[in-house]
């Protein structure tokens, strides 16, 4: 059962810390919980990032735009600067140096990309996105791979032969279990594949982390949450033989195994809530995608369905209606990136959506910079531009977008889910009966309008001037309102209970004949309206002033109130203000109707008039269609008050109306149409028979097919170096989502090889593939640091210990949630339900989504493009733009600064506290307790001692006080959100 002691307030601004910087740093100090160290800057980036960036974002748009001029291409080398090389930009043209490198502002090529000067390209100017993404290039230091000329490389045409002897293409092999000097120190094959790599170089394994160490990175790693103190205590007293294989397995069958690495999955997939871009709009059902990825992990679904399903769901065989609806949602990784939605050019937009699609699936489910090759042939892999559009027609023949709005922006498909019988059955009920009532209710409205008017025509009976509240002067901000029925015209407005004193409304009548009117106003009775309301009018006489109870039904036809007679000469405009000064309760204002009465107060009738009998008849029948129009609107409310639940929705994509193979577009230009190129998949990859889809089908099914064959040489690779990731810190290919000629060589290829040979084998299982990891000695190792083996491998790549790792800044955040009692840890739905068609407007910059409050693990915190939680941002959450299968791990001052400051963290250290302080326990006592929630260990000697002290210091803050900030400075120390 979760805990709810209060609501978390990690997503509120950050405002000056409330506490004593002072006394903090020094607590800090003295606890020696802060850990500086000189980690990667803020605006670090991998270099294969970089170049990758370079390559999707920056050359397409110089080749493009700027070889035309500026390239060995040219005819004449326009300003003296070659931009087809790295050394061309750099070195600039006739103007000097056109980059500064780390500093786009000061750049010459922003400068003129932005035309604040000279304007470049001079035919027209870049979008702001396209310029937005330069800028960003020359922030990350222009990471730029192209060491000779384009003119040059173009010559060299790729040989798939030659390309597929490259490692990552080559068949999985199964190697034999390498013999050891050392046997007894593997407990896996894992093992002696890990120690004979370290035995040829002379080096030795660290020694097996302890068990404190050992139960808490287990926690964190397969559940992102930390062990309780009787899970530690536990697991420390259990000394059986398989005491680790059994925490292992509890771990693994645990809910928030799925949620832990589900989570990681979504990272790859760039789960957002929202679309971004220029028209951030809201995804409604993108959770449906999150917790089938979550439900995947929990349930061990087979990774070659699961692959199957998100590329091809709609298009599999099912057995119950379940089944298929878990298959469409599980396609929302097709839907779920950013796209320009707001975009005029729609082939253009469906281009680029089908590019985002095809760098999605290459790089999560393949480790391939796919989309390198949409320009051009691919820079560095064995990959032509007719891959990539053999690729590029099966995705274009896929509906992703459907349909406008807003006239010029395109929006995407919202399928329904297969449902029970029952349910549909109670829907379609719901929506016959609402049809119909609508219907009526139309018709009835519309006897209604005619009965009225045909009762105004006959009122000229007597000679009335009738004003309504559309016409009225209104003074203050006045509330439309249709609730209360009997109103003249199509509503009334009343004052909304505030501002009393500040709100008027004046009806200006213009009489056309003098004599004395009956001044009559008009309202919707309540209890709760005002029973004073003041009316001025002014009339041939000067101004008098009246009061009138809106309590009370209007004596007159239901409707309307008398305040007096009095005379009015023709052609004047007489006024009558009422306003909401002094009053208690809703001021209502509806219409004026003057009535010319003689001197006892009776109407004059009009010369000519019908009899008293029509006009009887007329005002029954003007009764009965009110009544009928009333019934039909309370029908409809129960209705809709009793509305079953709608059918459930996903953003999935189905196969395109248009099937179709695509043409090659020439330098990526949308109109410049090359050689149609068959769909089909990518040679290098492919040692079989090339397939051929033709027919009524996009050929998603056959490309899923493919991806998750077991010979495939790259999908059990990379999956399988994802888990060796996340367990170990780092893949055996460090960069997990480049398995091309940029990406870095597998430190051990035939580990890697006999991870993806067992996964296969084990029935592609990502649970035992994590289980065979975590129980092999190379994952148990302590990270202790021994300077011999440091000289010889400082980067580790050869597992002589274990990485020091921070937790992901999700385990940060739910852990204090965890500790002080908030965390809840059921799923809740949707986390954008409240929110309209609009998260964010980025074109205003309006700020229309605040984040909500919730005790939720972080992963069922709405994830809104351009606005993440800054507690997620601040300590490295992925991307949602981009597919991340390894975050960076930053240590940077805002990190500390949020920690310190944060609402939300003083909230969990003061929850913390109270959970503790009511304890009749020492102080020594208390100290271990704390140290064992927040460390999974008890303290030293010396840090009991400085705790003790800190408590029992100068009495100028109360103890409670002192005690909440101990517990503020542990969850802001490093030893907290690190697994050593």
């Amino acid at each position: 059962m979760s805990l709810h002691l209060a609501k978390p307030l990690e997503m509120q601004s950050l405002p000056r810390c409330p506490r004593s910087f002072g006394e903090f740093a020094v607590l800090c100090c003295l606890l020696g919980c802060w850990g500086w160290s000189a980690g990667a800057r803020g605006d670090d980036i991998d270099e294969a990032k970089g170049l990758e960036f370079f390559e999707t974002k920056i050359r397409p748009v110089l080749v493009k735009h700027c070889y035309e001029c500026h390239s060995a291409e040219s005819k004449e080398v326009k300003g003296g600067l070659r931009v087809d090389s790295a050394t061309g930009l750099k070195q600039g043209g006739d103007s000097g140096p056109v980059l500064v490198v780390g500093k786009p502002r000061a750049s010459l090529l922003i400068e003129v990309l932005r035309y604040e000067g000279a304007e470049m390209p001079p035919v027209s100017k870049l979008s702001n996105e396209v310029i937005s993404a330069f800028e960003r290039w020359v922030s990350m230091g222009a990471p730029d791979p192209r060491v000779v000329d384009v003119a040059e490389t173009a010559r060299h045409a790729i040989d798939i032969e030659e390309g597929r002897k490259f490692w990552a293409f080559q068949p999985v092999q199964s190697t034999d279990v390498p013999k050891v000097e050392k046997v007894d120190w593997p407990r896996s094959q894992i093992d002696a594949f890990v120690l004979s790599s370290l035995e040829q170089q002379g080096l030795a394994p660290s020694r097996d982390a302890d068990r404190v160490t050992l139960v808490r990175r287990l926690y964190y790693d397969l559940t992102g949450l930390p062990p309780s103190p009787e899970e530690v205590i536990a697991f420390v007293n259990d000394s059986s033989a398989g005491a680790v294989e059994t925490l292992v397995d509890k771990l693994l069958d645990s809910p928030q195994f799925g949620v832990q690495w589900g989570r990681h999955w979504l990272d790859v997939a760039r789960y957002a809530d929202s679309n971004g871009g220029d028209f951030n709009a809201t995804f409604h059902n993108a959770w449906r995608y999150r917790d089938y990825v979550v439900n995947a992990m929990n349930n061990d679904k087979p990774f070659d369905q699961f692959v199957r399903e998100q590329i091809a769901g709609d298009l599999l065989p099912y057995e119950t209606d379940e089944q298929r609806a878990e298959q469409m949602i599980a396609t929302g990784i097709l839907m779920i990136g950013t796209k320009m939605l707001s975009e005029r050019d729609k082939e253009k937009l469906r281009m680029d959506v089908v590019d985002e699609q095809i760098n999605t699936i290459g790089k999560a489910f393949m480790g391939m910079t796919l989309g390198c090759a949409r320009c051009h042939d691919h820079k560095f892999d064995p990959i032509p531009t007719r891959d990539y559009y053999a690729l590029a027609g099966i995705f274009r023949s896929t509906s992703t977008l459907e349909g406008e709005s807003q006239q010029y922006v395109s929006t995407w498909p919202k399928r329904t889910l297969p449902a029970d019988e029952e349910h549909v059955a109670a829907v379609k009920k719901y929506d016959v009966t609402k049809k119909e009532l609508k219907t009526s209710l139309d018709a009835a409205q519309k006897d209604l309008a005619q009965a009225q008017k045909t009762f105004d025509d006959l009122g000229k009976l007597y000679n009335e001037l009738t004003i309504d509240d559309t016409e009225a002067k209104l003074i203050g901000k006045w509330i439309p309102s249709t609730y209360s029925k009997g109103f003249i015209g199509k509503g009334y407005i009343h004052d909304d209970q505030t501002d009393k004193g500040q709100k008027s409304v004046e009806f200006p009548v213009k009489i056309t004949k003098s004599g004395r009117y009956d001044v009559r106003l008009a309202y919707t009775p309540n209890s709760g309206r005002a029973d004073n309301v003041p009316i001025v009018i002014r009339h041939a006489n000067g101004t008098s002033e009246v009061s009138l109870n809106q309590q009370p039904t209007p004596p007159i036809d239901g409707q309307f109130a008398s305040v007096g007679a009095f005379e009015f000469k023709a052609d004047s405009i007489a006024i009558v203000r009422l306003s909401n000064r002094g009053t208690v309760g809703h001021v209502i204002a509806d219409a004026v109707r003057l009535v010319e009465v003689d001197k006892t107060g009776a109407p004059i009738v009009v010369e000519g008039a019908p009899a008293n009998a029509i006009v009887e008849q007329a005002k029954s029948m003007l009764e009965v269609a009110q009544t009928k129009a009333d019934t039909l609107e309370k029908q409809l409310k129960e209705l809709d008050e009793s509305a079953p639940a709608p059918l459930p929705k996903a953003i999935a994509v189905i196969d395109h109306k248009q099937i179709g193979d695509c043409e090659v577009r020439v330098r990526g230009e949308t109109r410049n149409l090359g050689p149609k190129v068959e769909r089909g998949f990518l040679q290098v990859a492919n040692r079989g028979e090339q397939p051929k889809l033709t027919g009524h089908y996009s050929g998603r099914q056959q490309l899923a097919e493919w991806i998750a064959s077991p010979d495939h040489p790259l999908t059990a690779r990379v999956i399988v170096n994802r888990v060796w990731c996340h367990l170990i810190g780092e893949g055996l290919v460090r960069s997990v989502d480049n398995f091309g000629n940029l990406g870095e060589r597998p430190t051990h290829p035939e580990l890697l090889d006999h991870l993806a040979s067992e996964f296969v084998r084990d029935g592609w299982s990502i649970k035992r593939a994590i289980r065979r990891i975590a129980l092999s000695r190379t994952y148990q190792m302590s990270s202790d640091h021994n300077e011999t083996s440091w000289q010889a491998d400082p980067s580790n790549k050869l597992l002589w210990r274990a990485y020091r790792r921070r937790v992901p800044a999700e385990a940060i955040r739910d852990s204090m949630l965890a500790i002080s009692g908030q965390l809840d840890l059921e799923p809740d739905g949707s986390p954008v339900k409240g929110l309209g068609t609009l998260v964010t407007n980025n074109s205003s910059n309006a700020d229309t989504y605040k984040g909500k409050e919730t005790s939720k693990r972080s992963v069922y915190l709405p994830i809104i493009r351009n606005e993440l939680p800054p507690i997620l941002t601040v300590f490295d959450f992925a991307d949602p733009d981009l597919v991340t299968g390894k975050r960076s791990s930053t240590n940077v001052p805002a990190q500390a600064l949020l920690l310190m400051n944060s609402p939300f963290v003083m909230q969990a250290a003061d929850l913390t506290a109270k959970k503790l302080a009511n304890r009749e326990i020492t102080d020594d006592e208390l100290i271990a307790e704390l140290y064992q929630l927040v460390f999974a260990r008890q303290p030293t000697k010396l840090e009991t001692d400085r705790a003790v002290g800190f408590l029992r210091g100068a009495e100028s803050l109360d103890r409670s006080v002192r005690l909440s900030q101990l517990v503020h400075v542990l969850f802001a120390s490093t030893k907290f959100r690190t697994l050593m």
